[in-house]
């Protein structure tokens, strides 16, 4: 079975590194924070599965992230500090209030306070305008974040998601059914004959057929389905509020979406069959443990020859 080259680090050692820089920049460690270094380290720590302009844009956020920071804490402590001088001198000025009676002193303590107090109002609402630039700014990351970690969790020539675009959407899934008490299920697809066709015909052809399968099965799938290019050859179906049997019923559309709809080249038909294994969600174990079984059913289905569906025990 053909994988996609996976990261040189493993999700923990990013996780580490991720909740590392976050704690050097004071960053607290949400799920919008983490997410947001997790990404953009994993491109980065993984250079020889990224374009040059992926990593670029890794780079990017992650220097455009710090400097905000950076932006924030200059701002906030600058704040505090005139908030302390200003609360200072009104304190040391209200207690001489309090002890003297003669006009003129009373008149310079009263000014004084007045200044202090129109020094920190100014200071305020500087300080106000620089956090909402800073705010409008960071509105502006989060959603290039949200684009380029899109972008990176698409497969180049399908658009369909890859493996690491598997792992957050799997997770997310499984967080999701666990919570709402619905079945989910996934189902393990491997084309029979693309690559004999891609070795006939071309590389060209056989991407294009790739793109043209994708395309078919987005028309099969639920609008809360997802599709996976799970290998060279592979394609992977998330299935949410669906049981194994669903599944299996989903994967039989597709089969007859497939048929009807061939892959035409020089008015010939290129057919492309698949073997399937679908596995749905268990109590006692996670989308990994599923996703195992699944591809054991897959690879039972493979022996059996072309066309077939195992459900996993």
């Amino acid at each position: 079975m053909s994988h996609i080259r996976s990261s040189t680090l493993s999700p923990g050692d990013l996780a580490r590194v991720a909740l590392k820089r976050l704690t050097e920049l004071g960053l607290p460690p949400t799920p919008d924070n983490y997410a947001k270094f997790y990404n953009a380290i994993a491109t980065i720590k993984s250079p020889s599965d990224k374009s040059n302009e992926e990593l670029k844009t890794a780079y990017q956020v992650l220097f455009r992230v710090s400097d905000l920071l950076d932006g924030v804490s200059d701002t906030t402590e600058a704040l505090l500090a005139d908030l302390q001088r200003g609360g200072e001198n009104m304190s040391q000025s209200l207690e001489a209030l309090k002890t003297t009676e003669e006009g003129p002193n009373l008149q310079a303590l009263l000014a004084e306070i007045i200044d202090s107090t129109g020094s920190v109002c100014e200071t305020v609402v500087a300080s106000h305008r620089d956090l909402q630039d800073l705010k409008t700014a960071m509105n502006k990351i989060q959603s290039d974040v949200a684009i380029n970690r899109k972008t990176l969790e698409q497969d180049p020539l399908t658009g369909a998601l890859n493996r690491p675009g598997l792992e957050h959407a799997l997770n997310k899934e499984v967080k999701r059914a666990r919570r709402a008490e619905s079945p989910f299920s996934v189902a393990i697809l491997d084309l029979h004959g693309h690559r004999q066709l891609t070795e006939q015909h071309g590389h060209l052809i056989g991407d294009r057929i790739l793109l043209h399968f994708t395309n078919i099965a987005r028309a099969a799938l639920r609008e809360s389905d997802q599709l996976v290019r799970y290998g060279q050859e592979e394609f992977l179906l998330m299935l949410p509020e669906t049981d194994i049997n669903g599944a299996s019923y989903m994967v039989d559309r597709l089969k007859q979406v497939n048929a009807k709809t061939p892959f035409m080249h020089q008015q010939h038909r290129l057919d492309v069959h698949f073997c399937t294994g679908v596995a749905q969600l268990q109590q006692d174990e996670n989308g990994h443990g599923m996703m195992l079984r699944a591809d054991e059913a897959m690879r039972r289905a493979k022996t059996l020859g072309r066309d077939h569906i195992v459900l996993a025990d």
